[in-house]
């Protein structure tokens, strides 16, 4: 991967903690088939840069969280191990707020909630696992949806594969959707992803001490997609929620 990490994407240091806005199509770190990844571009660019943030250069990071590849968003890794423990044991419990958006294919209800089992690797095994999300439509017709989601629990590919098993998969998803018609949409709005963005991420004060609310700017291909469908701007109210379409 011939890349280097963007500076401008950092969106939070400090306790130990560094939180970046993942661009599409940059792993979370290397493994099969990327010799590198986000984690090891910034690892890189830390000891290029030293001193600009409080991380000691070839200190070892270690992410908190997974993002698909295709997915963009906050992604929170630590510095620190005793970071890590903290932020990975709220992880477990339940106690990180998540929200995403996503572009689903077809018309969604106004608010919902979505269950099932969902094949997930846990403890180095594949098993059929509970998963839960919540969902709101932001925008949307016949034929597509914008859903700001809000997972339960952490599983692989946890929106990707229940909001296919509702029959709305993402659209331009080659894997949970159909093939045909998610070319057909990559073509016709010039992507060449699913729409999957890690929008908001909130850690609970016990985690670090302090509360901590992080957001990612929705990206370019979402305005596109918005302004392509002749759809509404996203509007934010005066509680930072964003205003759902009648």
């Amino acid at each position: 991967m011939d890349q280097e990490f963007d500076p401008h994407s950092i969106l939070f240091h400090g306790h130990g903690l560094i939180a970046v806005d993942k661009p599409v199509g940059v792993p979370v770190h290397r493994g099969t088939g990327h010799d590198t990844g986000l984690t090891e571009l910034l690892g890189e660019w830390i000891s290029l840069n030293p001193g600009l943030l409080d991380v000691r250069p070839g200190k070892k990071l270690h992410p908190i969280h997974r993002l698909d590849l295709e997915a963009s968003g906050v992604l929170l890794l630590a510095a620190k191990t005793s970071a890590a423990r903290s932020a990975k044991r709220a992880f477990e419990a339940r106690e990180v707020s998540k929200t995403y958006l996503a572009l689903v294919a077809g018309p969604m209800d106004s608010a919902g909630q979505l269950k099932g089992k969902i094949r997930s690797k846990l403890r180095g095994n594949y098993r059929h696992l509970p998963a839960s999300l919540s969902y709101r439509r932001l925008r949307g017709d016949e034929r597509m949806s914008l859903v700001e989601v809000r997972p339960e629990g952490g599983r692989t590919h946890q929106i990707r594969a229940l909001m296919a098993r509702a029959g709305r998969p993402l659209v331009g998803d080659l894997r949970y959707g159909k093939p045909k018609p998610s070319r057909q949409f990559r073509e016709r709005f010039g992507m060449e992803h699913f729409l999957l963005h890690s929008w908001r991420l909130g850690l609970p004060e016990k985690a670090m001490g302090r509360s901590l609310d992080l957001e990612a700017p929705l990206p370019a291909a979402f305005h596109s997609v918005i302004e392509q469908k002749g759809w509404s701007a996203l509007e934010q109210g005066p509680d930072g929620e964003w205003v759902a379409q009648d």
